[in-house]
């Protein structure tokens, strides 16, 4: 049995991202977003450590009208990686797909988001 634990923080966003080969980035999280995410993380930093979790996540979730889960990538800004903090991970999530597992009172398995 795998005796380790996961802290992740998740923040669910309603942009509709465009990020396109020859085309202008539009529809991001802008840097207060950003910000905010990394202070999330500090926030935890304790709680994280005093529980002995080793393996910390951050992500952005939004929307999208495809009917599978897109890995956009991360952002991050290099003068906090010093401080240890994870890069945030962006995953889009199909609307229909979290429609019904919110009207189905399901959960949904966080390991398809390959984080």
């Amino acid at each position: 049995m795998n005796n380790s634990h996961q802290f992740i923080i998740f923040d669910a966003k309603y942009y509709n991202i465009q990020l396109e080969h020859g085309k202008e980035l539009r529809g991001q999280p802008g840097i207060g977003d950003i910000t905010k995410q990394y202070l999330y993380q500090l926030a935890y930093k304790n709680f994280v450590n005093d529980h002995g979790i080793q393996d910390v996540k951050n992500c952005f979730l939004m929307p999208t009208e495809q009917h599978s889960i897109i890995n956009k990538g991360y952002v991050n800004i290099e003068m906090l990686d010093a401080f240890g903090l994870q890069n945030i991970q962006i995953r889009q999530l199909p609307a229909e797909l979290i429609y019904s597992h919110y009207l189905s009172n399901e959960k949904m398995d966080i390991g398809l988001l390959h984080l």
